[in-house]
């Protein structure tokens, strides 16, 4: 996987971080593979929240640098609220990628598989879903939902295991 172009603003900080010694403009973005990143903006720069930024390697507009990757509880309530938006949209635009995530999870160890890591996956749910994907493929989340009978929708739960890995608080790791 190569490196980002593009990223999303989650939220502007005119004055950095508020535990920043450091006082300039900053904001927190969000890239397509899911890295959670800090950013020196440009002087005399403001970004909105939701604003595609340039984060490549050829002459950027708005962001000055890259600080370094962060963690969710650096977020305010409306970074959060930010974070899980745009995180809906990435999990809704690739559907096939997290898809075939799913179709070649294994296990982690002979009692732990990838699978159960998955918030609203037991063990139960973990032995049916592999019972339908040896009869073939996952094509969907609907198939997946309608196959599995999964209520509560598999994207959904991709969203939130997405966040909780964000958060660094699993040392495995599926989707990020």
């Amino acid at each position: 996987m190569g490196k980002d172009e593009y990223a999303y603003v989650l939220e502007y900080l005119p004055f950095g971080l508020s535990d920043s010694k450091d006082r300039k403009a900053a904001a927190v973005i969000l890239t397509d593979s899911l890295g959670l990143l800090l950013v020196a903006l440009k002087k005399d720069v403001k970004v909105e929240v939701g604003l595609k930024v340039y984060i490549g390697e050829n002459k950027r507009e708005e962001v000055h640098h890259i600080i370094q990757r962060i963690t969710p509880d650096k977020l305010s309530g409306n970074g959060m609220i930010s974070l899980s938006e745009r995180i809906s949209v990435i999990v809704g635009e690739n559907e096939e990628k997290y898809i075939d995530i799913i179709n070649k999870l294994g296990s982690i160890n002979v009692r732990l598989h990838s699978l159960s890591l998955i918030p609203g996956v037991g063990k139960k749910m973990v032995q049916k879903i592999l019972e339908e994907r040896n009869k073939g493929p996952f094509k969907s989340y609907s198939d997946f939902d309608s196959r599995v009978g999964f209520t509560s929708g598999i994207s959904k739960s991709i969203e939130d295991r997405i966040e909780e890995e964000l958060a660094g608080s699993d040392k495995y790791r599926i989707f990020t």
